[in-house]
């Protein structure tokens, strides 16, 4: 599942959230993670053009990014490619402004 899409490959059906956040400037952030695929994503929502959200496991897996790149995009939600993920993994997601804020990161454990 390294790398694909949850809902591509159906792991979007019943997800956990593991943990949500919301940026200082309004967008919000959700580590999800599907049992049944084993592997976890990061989605955002209320972005802007040129946001971009980064996934990664702790235990130093590949990074992967989703990015806004339009206004049809930027009012929906949009999905990190998934990493796998075993249970006792700590996957984190890093929020990366447009606007030029700071870098935003928080984790969860599967």
């Amino acid at each position: 599942m390294e790398g694909r899409s949850p809902m591509q490959m159906k792991c979007g059906t019943d997800p956990r959230t593991l943990a949500s956040h919301r940026t200082a400037g309004g967008v919000h952030l959700e580590l999800r993670y599907s049992a049944r695929c084993g592997a976890g994503w990061a989605r955002m929502w209320s972005t802007r053009i040129g946001d971009r959200l980064e996934l990664r496991a702790a235990d130093g897996g590949p990074a992967h990014t989703a990015g806004i790149g339009d206004g049809v995009a930027a009012q929906s939600y949009v999905y990190t490619p998934m990493t796998e993920a075993r249970p006792g993994t700590t996957i984190q997601a890093c929020f990366r402004p447009v606007s030029g804020g700071g870098r935003e990161c928080f984790d969860a454990r599967v």
